[in-house]
């Protein structure tokens, strides 16, 4: 059973990076409208079990997110940041299909890198199969491929525009809001 979560800071401290071209209210429909895109994509994708985590500290809300999984059941982990305006249904089956290249019932990461190397998502069979390794100062998406080789597991890196592509600076927003495809954006911007 695979279960997803997605993390989400409080709406009043998200995007706070956006803070120079967005006020308050927009930065927190924008955070609003990304995270809805987020689920809706989950559910299309078939996702049946999705759960909306908020906190603090993003390794320890993992950890604890990943613990609580495997406790209910799930042999998956599905973990995707909320601010992926870009994701697709396809995005989420090439996640899945890149755990399915090991063998069934054999430890799996699969690390989907943002475009600065940060991770976007991980799906982790089992669940607590690596330590959360989010980081501010380096690359994240690194350090969870290091923490995968350290417990031996060879992991799978996706790069898809829909994974990679995050909301986190103004030159994003405008990148955003200039698709005509994600035109519903602009009225935030």
């Amino acid at each position: 059973m695979l279960i997803a979560v997605v993390p989400v800071k409080s709406m009043d401290l998200a995007k706070s990076r956006l803070s120079g071209v967005l006020n308050a209210t927009g930065r927190r429909a924008l955070a609003r409208q990304m995270l809805d895109h987020v689920l809706d994509t989950l559910h299309q994708a078939g996702i049946k079990s999705v759960n909306v985590e908020g906190g603090d500290d993003l390794n320890r809300d993992a950890a604890l997110a990943a613990h609580r999984a495997q406790a209910a059941g799930a042999t998956e982990l599905l973990w995707v940041m909320a601010d992926l305006p870009y994701l697709a249904v396809e995005d989420i089956a090439a996640m899945i299909e890149a755990s399915r290249h090991t063998p069934p019932g054999s430890r799996a990461v699969v690390i989907a890198e943002a475009k600065d190397g940060g991770t976007n998502a991980l799906l982790l069979r089992p669940p607590t199969a690596i330590g959360f390794a989010f980081s501010s100062s380096q690359p994240s998406g690194a350090l969870h491929a290091a923490e995968a080789r350290a417990k031996g597991i060879e992991p799978a890196i996706l790069k898809r525009p829909g994974l990679a592509r995050d909301i986190d600076t103004p030159a994003d927003l405008a990148l955003l809001a200039e698709h005509a495809a994600y035109r519903s954006y602009a009225n935030v911007a």
